[in-house]
């Protein structure tokens, strides 16, 4: 853990000259795939928890071949070259803050955004800072449960990074557990080793549920995806947010939760290219 962002492109996309490294207004590290002539905002890209630009690496030159450009962000791109920083003291806010300024940096993009990433952009949508929204495997908000019995007794061994607002860096053995599970043997090894220290504060925030989204001022098409093999964040989480803000649902047998990096990931691409496509 804790290579910086183009390290972590290695051996994907970045290398192969289909995507940019870039700095957006702010201090925004991200990554861009850009199609020639493609007027439309390139789809803003957020990514979840321990993760980070690089977990959408596959997707955007996928994306590309459908006609969208993409700008994938990186949330704590400043802790991966500035280790005097408390990586445990960001908060959810912090993180809706670094996607605001790209949302408007990209001038009202529609944005995709994976579990944390997810909730992220349910914010963004209710300040109308983004023209669509799609929730994979998305953390909920405020008085939706995330919460189980199995999560809670795996959570607990993280008690003094969540209370503490420390550095919080997930076991193998819940990574594998939780959103691991559906990724391949020979292919967990290199994404666990991409994994990045995560906010306690952040991760507190999410398990308390201490964010609230007005569903009332989400006007944008709303597409939340469940996975039904999610144990980290199982699918009745993704039903409710689409109840939510009345908005579509869809539902992919054989997936867990790392939805974005598992086989058979092309295709929720393609389906989001499409519905983006019917919806925007």
């Amino acid at each position: 853990m804790g290579t910086t962002s183009a390290a972590r492109y290695a051996g994907v996309a970045y290398y192969h000259g289909m995507l940019r490294e870039m700095t957006l207004p702010g201090g925004v590290s991200a990554f861009a795939a850009d199609l020639p002539g493609d007027v439309r905002p390139p789809l803003l890209l957020i990514h979840g928890m321990f993760g980070g630009a690089w977990q959408f690496a596959e997707w955007q030159t996928r994306l590309l071949q459908r006609g969208r450009s993409t700008v994938a962000i990186d949330l704590r791109a400043d802790d991966a070259t500035d280790p005097s920083r408390n990586l445990g003291s960001a908060s959810l806010s912090h993180y809706v803050d670094v996607a605001r300024r790209a949302a408007r940096h990209l001038e009202c993009p529609a944005a995709v955004g994976h579990s944390m990433g997810g909730l992220i952009v349910q914010k963004l949508a209710e300040e109308g800072a983004v023209s669509a929204a799609v929730l994979l495997c998305s953390a909920p908000p405020r008085w939706i449960t995330a919460l189980s019995g199995g999560l809670l007794a795996r959570m607990a061994k993280y008690t003094p990074e969540l209370l503490g607002s420390r550095a919080l860096v997930p076991l193998r053995s819940d990574a594998d557990a939780l959103f691991l599970e559906r990724v391949p043997l020979a292919e967990r090894d290199d994404v666990f080793a991409r994994l990045r220290p995560e906010s306690g504060r952040a991760a507190r925030q999410l398990a308390l549920g201490a964010v609230a989204v007005d569903a009332a001022r989400v006007k944008c098409p709303v597409l939340s995806i469940g996975a039904a093999e999610d144990r980290f964040l199982p699918p009745r989480i993704a039903r409710a947010i689409a109840r939510k803000y009345r908005g579509y649902y869809r539902e992919y047998k054989g997936h867990g939760h790392y939805i974005v990096g598992e086989p058979g990931w092309e295709r929720v691409a393609d389906d989001v290219a499409g519905w983006l496509a019917a919806h925007e």
